[in-house]
């Protein structure tokens, strides 16, 4: 924000939480991750081991379940940022971020890392 103040221009942040999308999907991610873990030298496969290809396949999947179909909120962010006479510097977009996220991105990372 503070870099593109001089040439007046106002950026606004949208931070969504959870959201169906064909990123989120765990099908894409689990197979993008696999191919990654292949191409992982054996020894860095051994040190995390395979159960942590399956526990990262379990909790993209959980993630994905717990996640919104509805985009409407970033929609509505966009549209506010974009439109509004005077947007606000930071949207919360998703229940998860409202009550989750942003809150924790005020907080010392030391307590964020350990949430």
């Amino acid at each position: 924000r503070r870099e593109m103040r001089p040439f007046g221009v106002h950026v606004s942040i949208i931070e969504p939480g959870g959201f169906r999308t064909a990123m989120t999907d765990p099908a894409t991610v689990v197979k993008g991750f696999e191919r990654l873990w292949e191409r992982l030298p054996a020894e860095t496969q051994a040190a995390y081991g395979r159960h942590y290809l399956e526990s990262y396949a379990r909790t993209a999947a959980l993630l994905y379940r717990l996640s919104s179909p509805r985009l409407s909120p970033v929609a509505a962010a966009a549209q506010h940022a974009l439109l509004a006479r005077s947007p606000r510097r930071r949207y919360a977009a998703g229940w998860d971020a409202r009550f989750l996220f942003l809150p924790l991105s005020y907080c010392p990372a030391w307590l964020s890392d350990a949430v």
